[in-house]
């Protein structure tokens, strides 16, 4: 997810099907229906995966938290990630990263210099000085607050107690949402008695709340405890947030090959975000080539089992891609001489595999409604992932 769903791909490998790979250019994602309640249930034990998987109901979205330096706004979690640092210089660091070419694992992603006219320049122009970022006029809105317990026993993605995640709207000058989002994934602690099974047991109980103040007031406990500096104390710099994702077509619109692109980033030891390689996915010029299939064949056990690694070289050569690009909105990896269940396998768990043609997908999995401030879902998401994060729940805490 990586995620913002690039990481459920492994975990889902036994329920999807084959997908067939077009030449459609690639265009703004198709919007689905908002989720509705979830009416999977025990008899004893029924889950609400609106209020305790994927929290995106107005009430939390558009709470005052989640605006200026409130504590689910963008600004508050960037704040809370840069203490130890000069945040200016942080926010720099990451912010403008976009501007210049970067050599991630001997590839470089090249620059997308409308980063500048599109973000940063409206960004400072609203700040007091002018010049610099002020994190209460960040251009960036709450799209949802993620619990990801299936990804607490996946090898390739999260750890120990699963992951929490903030999931946000980057929008142009005119204040309009961008075909563009920022994805934090926090690794959930689990230290000071935190368990899978803690954090799966607060989380579930917010399901017996009606959305409001007492839902938003318990929330915001839950979210405190994985997104704050003190979350962290003690730990070196990158223990909890496992990586930052961007997915985002806005920066090439106007170009001669408008093309969607996923980046990664990572907490260095210094604690700055910087680019880092993308999980699972080869940089693109390997696509249907020997050396690809020499690599899938090599590891078509641990494909197949959803627990492989993708490194940044492979037969000496640079391997792991820099950022991952999307060329058209049905593109599927191509691996010659393997059979089909190995190459979807393999395709899946890429990121540009599982935003497009693997999962039938337009390359947001999660993204503004066109007509209004709602947050909407792919149908990869609603069909196909729901029902398996909430059996995950229901394994968890519904033991009793």
């Amino acid at each position: 997810m990586k995620y913002e769903f690039h990481g459920v791909c492994a975990a889902l490998l036994a329920l999807v099907v084959s997908a067939g790979c077009g030449e459609a250019p690639i265009s703004e994602s198709v919007e689905a229906e908002p989720i509705g309640e979830n009416e999977e249930a025990l008899s004893d034990c029924s889950i609400d995966a609106t209020k305790e998987l994927f929290i995106t109901d107005l009430s939390v979205i558009q709470d005052a938290r989640a605006t200026g330096i409130g504590p689910w706004s963008f600004g508050y979690v960037v704040r809370e990630m840069a203490k130890g640092n000069d945040e200016q210089e942080f926010i720099e660091r990451f912010m403008e990263s976009w501007l210049a070419d970067q050599v991630v694992d001997g590839l470089t992603i090249k620059a997308r210099s409308r980063m500048e006219s599109l973000v940063l320049a409206p960004w400072r122009a609203k700040s007091a000085d002018g010049k610099t970022y002020d994190l209460d006029k960040a251009p960036m809105s709450l799209l949802g607050i993620v619990y990801r317990l299936d990804l607490r026993k996946l090898r390739n993605f999260g750890a120990g107690a699963g992951e929490g995640r903030m999931i946000y709207n980057v929008h142009g000058p005119d204040g309009r949402a961008l075909p563009f989002t920022l994805i934090f994934e926090y690794r959930l602690p689990a230290n000071r008695g935190q368990t899978a099974e803690s954090w799966a047991k607060e989380f579930h109980a917010l399901g017996a709340l009606p959305f409001g103040p007492e839902y938003n007031k318990k929330l915001e406990a839950l979210t405190e405890k994985f997104v704050t500096a003190k979350a962290r104390q003690g730990m070196p710099p990158g223990t909890v947030l496992n990586q930052l994702r961007s997915n985002e077509i806005a920066l090439t619109f106007g170009d001669e090959e408008p093309l969607w692109e996923l980046r990664q980033f990572e907490v260095d030891r210094k604690g700055f975000l910087v680019p880092a390689s993308v999980g699972l996915t080869p940089d693109l010029i390997h696509n249907n080539t020997p050396l690809l299939a020499d690599y899938v064949r090599q590891n078509e056990r641990l494909i197949l089992e959803g627990n492989h690694k993708v490194g940044s070289r492979f037969k000496g050569k640079a391997f792991n891609g820099g950022s991952a690009r999307v060329p058209t909105r049905d593109f599927t990896w191509q691996v010659p001489g393997v059979e089909e269940d190995v190459r979807k396998a393999f395709s899946l768990n890429t990121c540009n595999g599982c935003h497009a043609g693997e999962t039938g997908t337009n390359f947001l999995h999660v993204s503004r409604s066109r007509t209004g401030p709602e947050t909407v879902l792919s149908d990869h998401v609603l069909t196909t992932d729901f029902p398996f994060r909430v059996q995950e729940l229901k394994a968890v805490v519904c033991k009793d």
